[in-house]
């Protein structure tokens, strides 16, 4: 059965050049078996640079949305 995503939101800030929110958009939107090792390493780099980022307990929608 193939992987599906719904409830995605839309990232509204850039968290740096490379980080745009549209790369994080698509990321989010994108099932976790489905990511690649690269883009897992682009949301832990996400996660290094925002405030809360190392917060075990907190969700990803929390911290990019």
């Amino acid at each position: 059965m193939a992987a599906t995503v719904t409830g995605s939101k839309t990232v509204l800030n850039n968290i740096s050049p490379n980080l745009s929110a549209a790369v994080l958009t698509t990321l989010l939107a994108t099932a976790p078996e489905n990511l690649t090792v690269g883009q897992l390493k682009q949301l832990r780099d996400a996660l290094s640079r925002i405030p809360g980022g190392g917060t075990p307990a907190s969700t990803l929608g929390s911290l990019l949305l």
